[in-house]
């Protein structure tokens, strides 16, 4: 039922406001004109100069949405002549207010009060006109009332339409804003996975190809065999994982799906360190917290920030060991890549793209992540994430 109001509702709003009301209410005008007077007692019969004068006044009314001043100023002067002529002095009144009512609905508040002060002129000239035809005061006060109230509610009408048309404008922007902050996050979370798995992936295979390269120059042909098929099986897994993220990107679930990353979580670090120790870097797991009962959120972070820990090893250090320790502490995954080499400079300073990133992921998740030397030599990185609260 509800439904079926608010259809008629906007039906009605419809009709209100299209181009045909206004010729019906030309009409209505019309005959409103003619048959005041008979009605009110004021003429015993209408004229064919009557009808003419009254057809004359309410065409304009047709075009009165379109320019309102202009109709007003051309039909208020022959209703002054229609009040002398056949008196329909209620016809026009109810006509007038609709004139400025929609002067007061299409113009502004200035061109409202111009057309109030010069309605005076007109409301004196009509209380001239009906003067000997009733009380003097009453007419007066209702011209001058009507007059004024169809104005100050047009003009009221107009200040509401313009409140929620820049509403729902501010709403618009609102909507636009937080589409574009979603993307952003998108395509910031995007970034992050392609750094980690091409970064990745192109470090293992420039050590395995130097290796090659070394070998070769030294005349051991069996080894550097090996190292080109290690450098096959790294690009294949890297080109897996590349797939499987630009999947995510063509979003096949639906346009309004949220695009997301190929999940590798820390049940996947066995793999990962495999490939790094045949980069040349011995590389210790030490896991206590178990993978299954770690949000996969919280999980995949945990992944990326160890293999980019791993990768800024074997891009940025002459550590020949690392050591990968997974574990909880008060409702946190703590993640911790220690080294036992010396950091280049860009390391060593936080300022590479890859720390960067490890930051950023773990502050998404409401984690910290710290990176520095550590007393004896080498470089550590150590994240904690928070796990309650998270989704699982």
């Amino acid at each position: 039922m509800a439904r079926r109001g608010s259809g008629v509702a906007a039906a009605l709003r419809g009709l209100l406001r299209g181009p045909d009301f206004d010729v019906v209410l030309a009409f209505i005008a019309f005959a409103a004109l003619l048959i005041d007077p008979v009605v009110s007692h004021q003429v015993e019969e209408l004229t064919p100069l009557a009808a003419g004068l009254g057809l004359v006044t309410a065409v304009p009314l047709v075009l009165r949405r379109r320019y309102p001043l202009g109709v007003l100023v051309t039909v208020v002067p022959l209703l002054l002549v229609c009040l002398a002529v056949f008196h329909p002095d209620h016809a026009a009144a109810g006509i007038v207010m609709v004139l400025v009512f929609t002067v007061g609905l299409h113009g502004d508040r200035a061109r409202a009060l111009v057309v109030g002060a010069l309605m005076a002129p007109v409301v004196t000239a009509g209380w001239l006109i009906t003067s000997t035809r009733g009380d003097v005061a009453v007419h007066l006060v209702a011209y001058v009332a009507l007059v004024l109230g169809a104005l100050a509610a047009g003009d009221a009408v107009r200040a509401r339409q313009e409140l929620v048309r820049v509403l729902a404008q501010e709403e618009e922007r609102e909507r636009a804003a937080a589409v574009q902050h979603r993307f952003d996050e998108q395509r910031l979370r995007y970034a992050h996975e392609l750094h980690d798995v091409v970064g990745h992936a192109l470090v293992a295979i420039n050590v395995r190809a130097s290796a090659a390269a070394h070998l070769v120059r030294r005349e051991q042909p069996v080894s550097p065999v090996t190292a080109l098929d290690e450098i096959a099986s790294a690009s294949a897994e890297a080109l897996g994982e590349l797939r499987a993220a630009l999947k995510g990107l063509r979003n096949d679930d639906g346009e309004d799906a949220p695009l997301r990353p190929a999940a590798a979580g820390l049940a996947d670090l066995g793999g990962l360190i495999a490939g790094v120790k045949g980069a040349g870097l011995t590389v210790d797991l030490d896991v206590t917290a178990a993978p299954e009962v770690i949000p996969p959120a919280i999980g995949h972070a945990g992944y990326r920030i160890v293999q980019e820990g791993l990768t800024n090893v074997l891009r940025h250090s002459t550590a020949g060991r690392a050591c990968v320790r997974i574990g909880r502490e008060e409702g946190a995954l703590l993640v911790e890549v220690l080294d036992d080499g010396e950091p280049s400079t860009a390391a060593g300073t936080g300022g590479g793209h890859g720390l960067l990133g490890m930051r950023e992921r773990a502050a998404g998740l409401g984690g910290t992540c710290e990176a520095g030397r550590v007393p004896g030599g080498g470089w550590r990185i150590r994240v904690r994430i928070p796990i309650e609260g998270q989704a699982r």
